[in-house]
């Protein structure tokens, strides 16, 4: 067998005939599954496999094929037919992998690899079938990176994770108020921010107090927004299981926030209207199926390529349409709204002290947006319930993503995890039911629990454990912080 392909190799790079639509098409498939394999979490709908099948196969398929032909068929030009094929393997593949890598292109960079694969050509253009065979053989590590994420998708218990230890998917509400569910990403909790490495007595916490809020120690229980947010909707632990190469993606935890999860099912069973409220698509990149009865983002607005932060959302101006739009209607809503503010520090090697003031002048900012929105729900919605609840801390004191999972500094994890939770409550009978709520993953469960008035419903709270990600050597996995 070995020797059969070893003469089929020798055969193919021996001969003279010329390959120019299998140059076109390795030129586009490696970096394809290079990109599908590291952002599979983000590009994995319908959408996003026809438009980048056309762009990295079908596109350099058709161009090296007709521009072999133009070389071909004119007579100048088909002494450097092969000279083209050389340069074509080389610059179409790297053009394709520096968008896979950066989401975007470097022109000095591409340039540069333009002119030394020209010059190469001069006198090693006939070796371009070994480049192509150079670079099917490292497609084949993407590729099954990308058959084991696929074949993973195909186990009927990937979500299980999610079910419910009672039924509290089918618990009826003995009052209907509108919920309102306002997250300021990043917003560091008030026992954190009075210590190091904050150092600041924000104001706000007081200002909560004063205007009938409740504010809880809480903890978020995963450092990042899509575990973090996924964990919250499915009122479940997912431990940090089967992580993707990112330690800021979760398996399928877009569909989780944003499609079909058990409260918004919950809320739509109660015969609530539901409303998705986001600054940006980060949440929606891949096109997950609707399941809200209101996005104010649409899937015609979001762009295919993974560079993200494209859209800006005026996330007040577009709760403030709902709230007006929805006057006269008699039916109960929920709103979800995020807010890119105070946004977690970036690491931005400006050192830590910097980012501590970049960051606290955000808070002082959302401070402000905070007040003005909670006025105005108060204003048109008195009787609602308004909890304001961030996904996570703000990390302030952080060096790096490595520091970030491997500190074992209480002042450095309580930032990462300790987070705002106030919640505005519609009557005060509230106490009989939120005593034990201390962490995200039981927010709604809580909130369920008083709205139907089943105390069984909290005999099934999660534990209030954070996780963070670890590398043990054989992939990523959730490892619960010690405080």
């Amino acid at each position: 067998m070995i020797s059969s392909i070893k003469n089929k190799f020798n055969s193919f790079i021996n001969n003279d005939k010329d390959y120019p639509l299998l140059i076109g098409f390795l030129s586009g498939f490696y970096p394809l599954v290079f990109y599908y394999s590291n952002n599979f979490e983000i590009i994995n709908s319908w959408q996003h496999f026809l438009f980048f099948t056309f762009a990295f196969l079908l596109v350099p398929t058709l161009f090296v094929l007709v521009i072999y032909k133009v070389f071909e068929n004119v007579k100048k030009l088909n002494p450097y037919k092969k000279h083209f094929l050389f340069v074509c393997i080389i610059e179409l593949t790297a053009i394709y992998l520096c968008y896979a890598y950066y989401q975007g292109f470097r022109r000095i960079i591409l340039s540069g690899i333009f002119v030394l694969a020209v010059i190469l050509s001069i006198k090693i253009y006939k070796e371009y079938k070994k480049i192509a065979v150079f670079v099917a053989l490292l497609s084949i590590i993407p590729l099954l990176s990308l058959i084991f994420i696929l074949v993973n998708r195909l186990n009927p218990n990937r979500l299980s994770w999610m079910k419910q230890n009672d039924a509290i998917e089918s618990t009826k509400f003995v009052s209907k108020p509108n919920i309102y569910f306002i997250e300021p990403d990043g917003y560091a909790g008030q026992k954190s921010m009075l210590k190091e490495p904050y150092s600041y007595d924000n104001k706000m916490y007081d200002w909560f107090g004063q205007n009938g809020f409740k504010v809880y120690d809480c903890n978020s229980n995963y450092p990042a927004s899509l575990a973090s947010n996924a964990s919250m909707f499915a009122m479940k632990h997912h431990f940090l299981k089967n992580i993707p190469k990112s330690p800021f993606e979760l398996e399928s935890g877009r569909e989780i926030i944003v499609g079909n999860n058990p409260v918004v099912s919950i809320f739509k069973n109660n015969g609530y209207k539901t409303f998705y409220i986001a600054e940006d698509e980060y949440f929606q990149h891949n096109f997950t199926s609707k399941y809200y009865d209101f996005y104010n983002i649409t899937n015609d607005e979001i762009a295919f390529h993974t560079g993200l932060d494209l859209i800006k959302k005026d996330v007040f101006d577009d709760l403030k349409k709902c709230i007006v739009s929805e006057k006269n209607s008699q039916q109960s809503k929920f709103y979800f709204v995020e807010k890119l503010l105070p946004h977690h520090i970036h690491f931005d090697g400006t050192g830590v002290e910097n980012e501590r003031k970049v960051y606290l002048n955000k808070i002082e900012e959302v401070n402000s947006w905070l007040k003005e929105v909670i006025a105005f729900i108060e204003k048109n919605d008195p009787n609602s319930i308004i909890i304001i609840s961030a996904d996570h801390g703000g990390w302030v004191g952080i060096e790096s993503l490595h520091e970030m999972f491997t500190t074992k500094d209480k002042k450095l994890i309580a930032s990462i995890y300790n987070n705002l939770l106030a919640i505005k409550w519609n009557s005060k009978d509230y106490n009989k039911y939120d005593s034990k709520l201390k962490s995200n993953v039981n927010i709604f469960r809580v909130l369920f629990s008083y709205l139907s008035k089943d105390k069984s419903l909290l005999n099934n709270l999660e534990k209030d454990d954070s996780y963070r990600i670890i590398n043990d050597g054989f992939g990523r996995k959730g490892e619960k912080v010690k405080w």
